[in-house]
């Protein structure tokens, strides 16, 4: 009797966590379209050698994402350095400047210029060019969220940047960054990409359909990692408040970048990193679990292998041999 208590008072509390994971994967198509403005056309045509739309995204080789998740999932291989190496990129496509350059195994930053208000005077705008003209050198961190992942040590204005399909996303563990020698507050966090007259039409047609696939993806693989997770409550209401935020936290990314509106690059790429997140999360733990199950089997095979005694031979008895 206690038993089936505690089963209904389990299943009554996970009840509202799932309704409200439901609501969220059932709006996320009506969410996707009311954001996407499409007019099918740029001012301009793609200058030539500027940076036009990204190579379409790889998709995982996890099996069937509608499927629920049984502890094996191959995330796809992220995206490659080469799309952001040398392409000159501004915060939001336009403020400021950023290029990545690859010098042997190292990745730096060739320039770096961050714009924001004054000090002295907040509505009045100002200039910050890192490095003096020196190339800055940037550390991997590996790729925690899916993603290769840089670090800026600096103490002035410390960044970290994601590297997207022809974008790099940046975040700052200290926030805006205050140069009070130069009278200037910067913040560098947001999309850093291209100006929004590079791309063309066709290259906008080419970012919604990519889109509506990665929008899919997300939700699928957002089923998946609740279905790991189902057991684990802390975890479940973790991933389904983060999943409600998400499309928030993308309009504010991209409600400021060049030409949005035309062609839908940041909300793209914003979307990619999120199904790069949750790849990640779907195939982390998995080492250490087949570490495990190997140790384990191994354990039992060293045991099963185990020699058996051997008994002992008989001494012969007096006056001739034993048999």
């Amino acid at each position: 009797m206690l038993k089936n208590s505690s089963l209904l008072n389990y299943k009554a509390t996970m009840r509202p966590i799932f309704l409200t994971a439901a609501m969220i994967l059932s709006l996320a198509p009506a969410t996707s379209r009311a954001q996407m403005v499409l007019p099918g056309a740029v001012a301009a045509p793609t200058p030539a050698g500027q940076a036009g739309a990204p190579p379409a995204l790889h998709r995982p080789s996890g099996g069937d994402a509608n499927s629920e998740y049984d502890g094996h999932f191959t995330p796809a291989k992220p995206p490659a350095l080469e799309s952001v190496i040398g392409k000159p990129f501004g915060l939001s496509g336009t403020r400021g400047a950023l290029q990545v350059e690859k010098s042997g195994a190292d990745l730096r930053l060739s320039r770096l210029t961050l714009t924001g208000d004054k000090i002295s005077r907040p509505n009045q705008p100002c200039e910050v060019q890192m490095g003096g003209g020196e190339s800055l050198m940037l550390k991997p961190l590996g790729a925690p969220e899916g993603v290769q992942r840089y670090e800026l040590e600096s103490s002035a204005c410390p960044l970290q940047l994601d590297v997207l399909n022809g974008a790099l996303r940046a975040t700052s563990p200290a926030g805006a960054c205050s140069f009070p020698q130069a009278d200037c507050r910067v913040d560098p966090v947001g999309l850093w990409g291209p100006a929004g007259d590079t791309f063309g039409e066709s290259q906008a047609k080419s970012i919604e359909h990519e889109r509506t696939a990665l929008e899919k993806s997300v939700r699928e693989h957002f089923r998946r990692l609740l279905s790991k997770n189902k057991k684990d409550k802390a975890a479940t209401q973790a991933a389904v408040k983060e999943q409600a935020g998400f499309s928030a936290s993308r309009a504010q990314t991209c409600r400021d970048y060049d030409r949005e509106d035309a062609h839908g690059f940041c909300a793209l790429r914003m979307t990619e990193a999120r199904d790069y997140q949750l790849q990640a999360r779907l195939a982390s733990g998995q080492t250490a679990a087949r570490d495990k199950a190997a140790k384990d089997k191994g354990g039992k095979d060293k045991k099963a292998a185990k020699p058996r005694a051997v008994a002992k031979p008989v001494p012969a008895a007096p006056g001739g041999p034993a048999f």
